[in-house]
């Protein structure tokens, strides 16, 4: 799903770093490599049910399945003062129950992977112990989705990956020596497709039957919220 009220914010930023790069004065040097472990938790997250439906309505129809927990390791270098390439690999899972009018209980969640590359500038306040940052790049996305009615799980059958862009605003503090904490903010906006297919065609729960896909069917994870992270560092 498109968000253009994010590409101005985007714009802004790209024209920001820019201007950093080029004028921003250097302050005292940290080391060249730092790694990162975060933790943190997406604010929203949907599964897009039906996406290749002709019907436009249809092809809306979601499963919010609402804030997710992420954890993620990161490598950073420093070209300059002012400049940092980081690569990050992050790990997302989720899972939600909820029960139907009969009590029949629904189970939606997703796994994904993601592996992002960013570049990074350094703000003209930072300081030998505490640094902001503005940066983005562009990421790789894989997911795979978990659902399954009345205990009867539904078997993942393939992957579409998405490739996209993220920007990002963080900050980070040295409390002892080499060691220190990040903050982070991450704005993305992929879209994954998945298929899907249940090992049987029916199930019967509370009196009722449920007829089951047996082909594949596809769902589209969408991962449209703020990703909040923290962390720890340290310099090599």
């Amino acid at each position: 799903m498109k968000h253009p009220r994010r590409m101005p914010l985007i714009s802004a930023l790209l024209r920001g770093c820019l201007f950093l790069l080029l004028f921003s004065p250097a302050y005292a040097q940290r080391g060249e490599h730092s790694i990162s472990l975060f933790g943190g938790f997406v604010d929203d997250a949907q599964i897009f049910l039906f996406p290749q439906s002709p019907d436009p309505i249809a092809r809306q129809q979601t499963a919010d399945v609402g804030a997710s927990f992420t954890g993620a390791v990161s490598w950073r270098y420093r070209f300059i003062p002012t400049l940092s390439a980081e690569l990050r690999a992050e790990y997302l899972s989720h899972d939600s129950e909820s029960s139907d009018v009969v009590g029949t209980p629904v189970v939606q969640g997703f796994r994904i992977a993601m592996f992002e590359g960013s570049a990074l500038f350094s703000l003209p306040f930072s300081t030998k112990r505490f640094e902001m940052y503005v940066g983005g790049g562009i990421g790789l996305y894989s997911g795979r989705r978990l659902y399954s009615i009345a205990g009867i799980e539904s078997e993942h059958v393939s992957s579409i990956p998405a490739v996209g862009i993220h920007v990002l605003v963080g900050a980070e503090y040295l409390f002892a020596g080499n060691l220190g904490v990040r903050g982070e903010v991450i704005f993305r906006d992929p879209q994954m497709g998945v298929e899907n297919r249940f090992p049987q065609p029916s199930v019967t729960s509370h009196g009722i039957t449920y007829p089951l896909q047996t082909t594949p069917f596809r769902s589209n994870i969408n991962l449209n919220g703020n990703v909040y992270s923290l962390g720890l560092f340290v310099y090599l």
